[in-house]
C-alpha cells in the first residue's frame, strides 16, 4: 500500500483519535499563479481549488487477478510518473517475464543524483555514466522519481518455471528507505 501525505509530516497535524499523520492533499492542486517550469506541466483549471472538492490525483493502486485468484498487488509514488510506473512494473513482470526485483527496475536509463531522509546518497557512477554515454546512450539526470512497492503471489509461472508455493513474494524499492515486512 502506498499513500500520500505529500512533503514530510503531511499537513503537519497529528489525528488525536487515530495518531496518523494527516495528508497535505491541497498541494495536489494546481494554482493559477504557480510558477511553471519546464519540468512541470502547466496549472490545469479543472484542478483548480473550489470549496468542497478533491484534488486530481495520479494514484493508481493495482490489484492483478487470474481466475479471481490475486497474482499482483503494485502501487507507487511520485507524482506525474505513477501510472506510468505503475504500468511498467506489471508489464515487466508478466509481459517481459523479469523477476518481481528486477520489474522495478525502469528500461529508460535515468541517472539518479540525491540523498534520501535517511542520508544515503544514490548516483550512477560517472565512469558507469561515461561508459553509456560512449555507446550512444542519453543520460538525464533525476533527483527522485517514481518508486515503487510490488508484491506478487508466487503462484506465478516465471522463464518456464511453475513456482506453486502459494507464498507472497514483496520487494521494496529501496530509495524509499522502505523494505517488506508481512506475516
Amino acid at each position: 500500500m502506498t499513500t500520500t501525505v505529500n512533503g514530510y509530516f503531511g499537513a503537519k497535524i497529528l489525528s488525536p483519535n487515530t495518531g496518523i499523520v494527516l495528508n497535505n492533499e491541497m498541494d495536489d492542486f494546481s494554482m493559477p499563479m504557480k510558477n511553471v517550469s519546464k519540468d512541470v506541466p502547466p496549472p490545469a483549471p479543472a484542478n483548480f481549488i473550489v470549496p468542497g472538492k478533491r484534488p486530481l490525483s495520479s494514484m493508481s493502486p493495482t490489484i492483478a487477478l487470474k481466475n479471481g485468484e490475486v497474482k499482483a498487488v503494485v502501487g507507487a509514488s511520485g507524482g506525474a510518473m505513477i501510472i506510468a510506473a505503475t504500468s511498467e512494473v506489471l508489464l515487466n513482470h508478466f509481459v517481459k517475464g523479469l523477476d518481481p526485483f528486477s520489474s522495478l527496475v525502469p528500461n529508460v536509463v535515468y541517472y539518479e543524483n540525491w540523498t534520501t531522509v535517511s542520508g544515503d546518497h544514490f548516483e550512477l557512477s560517472a565512469d558507469i555514466r561515461a561508459a553509456l554515454r560512449s555507446k550512444g546512450h542519453v543520460l538525464q539526470g533525476l533527483a527522485g522519481g517514481t518508486i515503487c512497492q510490488f508484491i506478487l503471489s508466487d503462484t506465478y509461472e516465471h522463464s518456464g518455471r511453475n513456482n506453486d508455493s502459494g507464498k507472497l513474494v514483496a520487494v521494496s524499492d529501496p530509495r524509499k528507505g522502505g523494505f517488506p515486512a508481512g506475516f
